[in-house]
Formats: C-alpha cells, structure tokens, sequence
C-alpha cells in the first residue's frame, strides 16, 4: 500500500482569509487569549502563532483578528476531501480532535493510491499534480508519502517532501521526529523531556510495560500504528450525490473578469468531484450573490460531456469577459446537477487523432460562450429535391429530428450560393467571366406544390474555360420571382 497525507496547517486562516478584513493586510486566527495562525504580513509585523493577543496588538495597531470558524474549516477539509478523489475512491478525512489543544492538531486527508500509479504514470507524477490543485485551491498544504497512514500523517506533520518506501524504513525515518508528533506525547510532553525522551526514536529501546504505566497505552497504540504494527482502519469519505459549492470572496468585486481566479477554485473542486465518480457533466451553473439585488445566474454547457477543469475555465472566460455587473459582488456559488457516467475508456492499438476532436469541440464551447449558443449552428440535410431547402440549420449541439434520410441523386455543389445569380448568354450559350460548356445534366425539379413555393427547372453542371464546374439552371416555366434565361446556383469545390 502507499498513502500520502496531506496536512493542511493553516486551514484554519485559510477557511477564513475570504473575509473582507482578511485581504492584503495583517491578519490573524486567535482564541481569547492566544494568537494561532497569523499571515505573512502580520508575522511581517512581527505577530507570531502563540503570542499573546495584548501584545500582538501592541506589535500591530492594525492588525485583523477573527476567532475560528469550525464549520467554515470543516467545510474546506471536505472541499479537499472531493476534490482528491480524482486520485482514489479512498480518501480519509483527518479532523482536529475537539479538545483545548485541538489548535495545535492541524486538519488534513489521507489518500491510499497504490492502485492509482499506473493511471498517473508514477508517483512523481500524481504527487505534481496533486501539489498543483492544492496551490489553486489557496491551500499551503505539507505532503508527505509512506506505506501505513498513520506514518504518512506524522511525517507530513512534520515537514514536507518526507517518505517512507517501506514498512523497514519506518523505525529509521520516524526516529528523528518529535515525540510530541504522537498525540498523547504532546499530552505527555513534558514528563517525556524530564526522562530525556524528546525523539520517536528515544521510546524504542524502552520496555513497554514500564512505558504504558508510566504515561499510557494510547502513546504505545499510536507509535505501534505508525510502525505499521497495528492495524490502523480508517472511514472512507463519501462524497456527496450532487456538487454544490460556495466562496465568499476577499473584496466585494465590480469587474466580471475579476471573478474568474476566484471561480477557478470552485471549478477545480468540482472537477475532482466528477472524477472520482467516473462522472462527467455537459452543464453547471454560477450563482453571483449580490447585496441588494437578485443574484446573476450564469449557466455554462460544454459541446461535449466533460470533467476536465480547463474547459470550463475557458467557456467561463468568455462568458465573463461580455458581461456587465449590474453590482458588485461578494459571494460564488456553483451548482452541478447534470450528471452523466463517463465513457469507459477503450485503448486501441493505432490510436485516432483524438485531440482534433477535442480541439474542435473546445473551439465550438468558446464560440457559443462568446456568441450565443443560437448563433453556432450546423447544416443538417433535409429530404427536399428543392436545393434552397435541402438542408436546414440546428444549433450545433441540438439533438437530431428524425427525419426521412436525404435524397438520392446527381452530385450536388457543397458551396450553394445565397441566391441564384443571372448569368449572360453569347452565341445561344451561358456565360460567366468565360464562356461556359455544358458537361452533365439536365436534372429536372419540378416541387414544392404542397407548401406555395413550386419550382420547375433543369440543372446542368458547366465548364468554365479554367475548368471549374458551376451548377447552373434554366426556368422550365414562367417564374414569379425570376425571369427567363440561365441562372448560377452554386460551384463545385
């Protein structure tokens, strides 16, 4: 098995750095006596994790102080927690105890991916990307890797970057760690320096009985589960049937283009989401929550079902950048609801050109983004021998009519012209820049007695001197729109 734990040691600020008073300048989390989590420039200033509060605000006059939210960091921890399971269905949410010292017991999730490798390539790989949608998210998070969880989560307690490839290497690796890194050793802490007992690996060596009556079975129960002696289960997280998320932006916000790095942290959670259901989704839908009027509902669809998070952003760019906000705003809500299971994934032996495809329907999303969804359309044929009505225009990603199959007959141009255009006559002959030679035809139409719109003409396909073929026409019959003669319908590519 191979776990990786992702602590988060300053969730806590994170969970509330959207706050108005949070933005730019000193900030800070505290309860009624203590400073717990400051940011960069309150510890600029010379604030610290611990201090005091009278003098954190001796130290700075301007510094922000807002007490813990726990369900805001709850929240946060389960955001995570849907977002990692793009990487495995097994994730393990680790929550601060809820005790006076639960400050010091920093929030994380644990994610078991052995099985996951060979999807990413290797661990390097899925480590990268897992450390890329932290850094998006707005998580400062330390990542740590071993093959039990409790291990992980002592070594990314500790620092960052640190591993254990296996069960031997443990003893070694744990070692140097603080002995308080085990819950009971903080309890114990001081009692555990009296002895000289400042490492992990100072309790080693020591008899067990003498270790548990002296301080007690659950610091044996916590080193024997983080030295994989001990086995250590753990509840999976359950996502949530339908995503719905929420972020409370630092600054209430005038620009529409303004709101798409914010969004982007939602549309990264909700991409993790689908992944780890084996999801995709063509539709989701913003909410921008104003102060004094409705919110600006802005529903987005992709051309083609989809979990991938950089579709979205770009179709919400466009979407944004000709919008125009009636007031600005101070709250992201997005909502997914249309969900489908993902195509299994089938790999072939000659691979298609699959990203032409997906370069297409990107290119479709961002025009209709830009456009309007009516102004994107594709050319359908229609059982009509008229050639004006032989095919008709559909939203391009509007379903197919069933209708009768298109049909049969003689070639036809691709390139139709707009309306038919009369053509001279030399010597009994059509002419068009060139004179032009018969080489097919005629194709007779007479249609169109049912709807008001008859038609009777011969179609011929002509030569000009170049050697390009035009369709051309003549009346059969006295037209009410055209005159007698030779008319050009289209050309041939």
């Amino acid at each position: 098995m191979l776990w990786i734990a992702v602590c988060l040691p300053e969730l806590p600020l994170e969970a509330c750095a959207t706050a108005p008073d949070s933005i730019g300048g000193p900030f800070a989390i505290g309860d009624a006596q203590r400073i717990l989590h400051v940011n960069r420039a309150a510890a600029a200033a010379g604030v610290a994790a611990g201090m005091r509060r009278a003098t954190a605000a001796a130290l700075c006059p301007r510094l922000a102080l807002r007490a813990r939210d726990p369900v805001k960091e709850q929240a946060a921890l389960e955001a995570v927690a849907r977002w990692a399971l793009r990487f495995t269905p097994n994730v393990a949410l680790v929550s601060p105890p809820q005790d006076p010292l639960a400050d010091e017991a920093p929030a994380g999730v644990l994610l078991e991916v052995a099985g996951s490798l060979r999807l990413f390539g290797d661990r390097a790989r899925l480590l990268a990307e897992l450390r890329r949608g932290l850094i998006e998210q707005g998580h400062a998070a330390r990542v740590a890797t071993a093959p039990v969880p409790h291990a992980a989560w002592i070594l990314a307690r500790a620092a960052d970057g640190l591993e254990a490839r296996s069960v031997a290497e443990l003893p070694q690796v744990l070692s140097p760690l603080p002995a308080w890194l085990l819950g009971p050793g903080r309890v114990h802490w001081e009692a555990l320096r009296s002895v000289g007992i400042a490492h992990i690996g100072d309790l080693l060596p020591l008899p067990r009985t003498a270790v548990a009556r002296r301080f007690s079975e659950a610091l044996l129960d916590e080193l024997d589960r983080a030295l994989g002696k001990k086995a250590d289960p753990r509840a999976w997280f359950v996502a949530p049937e339908r995503f719905e998320a929420r972020l409370e932006l630092a600054a209430r916000v005038d620009g529409a283009e303004a709101l798409l790095f914010a969004a982007r942290r939602l549309i990264v959670q909700m991409s993790g989401w689908l992944a780890g259901r084996c999801a995709v989704t063509r539709t989701l839908v913003f909410s921008l929550i104003h102060e004094v009027r409705a919110p600006t509902v802005l529903p987005l669809r992709l051309a083609s079902a989809s979990n991938d998070d950089a579709r979205f952003s770009a179709v919400l760019r466009e979407v944004l950048g000709k919008l125009r906000l009636a007031a600005p705003v101070y709250e992201l809500q997005l909502r997914c609801d249309d969900v489908v299971a993902a195509a299994p994934f089938a790999g072939e032996l000659f691979p298609a050109g699959e990203a032409g495809q997906e370069s297409l329907a990107q290119l479709i999303e961002r025009l209709q983004a830009r456009l309007g969804r009516e102004q994107v359309v594709r050319l359908r044929p229609h059982a009509d021998h008229r050639p004006e009505l032989a095919c008709r225009a559909d939203a391009v990603d509007a379903p197919a009519a069933r209708t009768r199959p298109a049909l049969c007959g003689p070639p036809r141009p691709l390139w139709l012209l707009p309306a038919p255009v009369a053509l001279a006559e030399r010597d009994h002959a059509p002419f068009c820049e060139t004179p032009l030679a018969l080489a097919a035809g005629p194709e007779r139409i007479e249609s169109g007695w049912w709807d008001g719109h008859w038609v009777e003409r011969d179609y011929f396909v002509a030569r000009d001197a170049d050697g390009a073929l035009l369709w051309i026409f003549r009346p059969r019959a006295p037209d009410p729109v055209l005159q007698q003669g030779w008319y050009l319908h289209g050309r041939f590519a």
